[in-house]
């Protein structure tokens, strides 16, 4: 199977979405998610937050917080799911 993306650092990856709109106070923290979470788990979370899917530019003053509450949110409820009755 043949890749036709390059890989990008961590930096690079912050730079896209800096590009595309999401506001990123703090890069090292967004970094540190990016390592352990990866970029393409974040996506499914941020793609409520995109104004133009097309062209993947975020809604005004989405922030790396938006998605990352969304991915925790969804993650605790997946850990609850077990604890129902069927």
């Amino acid at each position: 199977m043949r890749f036709d993306k390059p890989p990008k650092t961590y930096d690079e990856q912050i730079e896209i979405l800096r590009r595309r709109g999401m506001i990123i106070p703090n890069p090292d923290r967004a970094c540190h998610y990016l390592q352990h979470m990866n970029y393409y788990r974040l996506t499914a979370y941020w793609l409520p937050f995109e104004a133009d899917h097309a062209s993947h530019r975020f809604q005004p003053g989405t922030r790396f917080e938006d998605a990352l509450n969304l991915y925790i949110f969804d993650r605790e409820l997946r850990l609850l799911e077990p604890l129902c009755p069927p």
